[in-house]
């Protein structure tokens, strides 16, 4: 399992040098939309706490604590939005360490131990999850560009990596959840609703989810009947 965990992080860090390669510094938006040099300040903030997670499920250690996630992600916003990008690529870079480092300690036993924040899953579950979380990430900004076909190919990307870290429809709901709100947002409605049944049969708290995501406001009227 080591191997292809520290696979999945080469490749995310692939990925991931996309998005870097577009960073630019310049002044924070003043409407609060993200550049692409926030993304991957987000990205490398929720990757070093996931590198920190891993080391305290294998040293017994306190885990960060549990955090709500919109909003933690509005004050890592807050915090980094006026940050230089080489100060966010160092971040980045460190946090990618710090996650091979937390993997390569690991024996497969501390690997596969309880996630603390996450009932029925194990640690390991954090480091694909986290490629899948790029995917997304590319996806926003391709699609801010106006590049659909990019859009598309980074979230099929994400999808793919997490549905071949989990083979079961339950471990990978959130990611078929996230390609099916890609295709709500370009406009492909059957595509989009065949993916959002298929991850409300996997993991039926979804539904609650989507009731009030905007990325599903295009199919909205189509949704109704598969919420119920």
């Amino acid at each position: 399992m080591k191997q292809e965990l520290l696979d999945v992080v080469a490749a995310g860090q692939s990925r991931e040098a996309e998005l870097e390669s577009v960073c630019v510094d310049a002044p924070a938006d003043a409407g609060g939309r993200w550049a692409a040099k926030d993304h991957l300040a987000h990205l490398a903030w929720w990757r070093a706490r996931a590198a920190r997670l891993i080391d305290a499920a294998r040293t017994g250690a306190e885990p960060p604590p549990s955090v709500e996630d919109d909003t933690q992600n509005a004050l890592i916003y807050a915090e980094t939005k006026d940050l230089a990008v080489a100060a966010v690529s160092e971040n980045a870079k460190a946090a990618w360490q710090a996650l091979q480092d937390a993997i390569l300690a690991c024996s497969e036993e501390d690997l596969r131990r309880k996630h603390p924040h996450a009932p029925g899953s194990e640690i390991w579950e954090t480091v694909p999850g986290h490629a899948g979380h790029i995917g997304t990430h590319l996806m926003w900004w391709y699609l801010e560009q106006g590049d659909v076909e990019r859009a598309e190919a980074a979230e099929l990307w994400a999808y793919g990596v997490e549905s071949e870290a989990f083979p079961e429809p339950a471990k990978r709901a959130d990611a078929t959840y996230n390609l099916a709100c890609f295709y709500s947002r370009v406009g492909q409605a059957g595509r989009a609703l065949e993916l959002l049944r298929q991850s409300f049969e996997a993991k039926p708290d979804l539904r609650e989810l989507a009731k009030r995501d905007p990325d599903l406001d295009a199919i909205r009227g189509e949704l109704a009947p598969i919420l119920l």
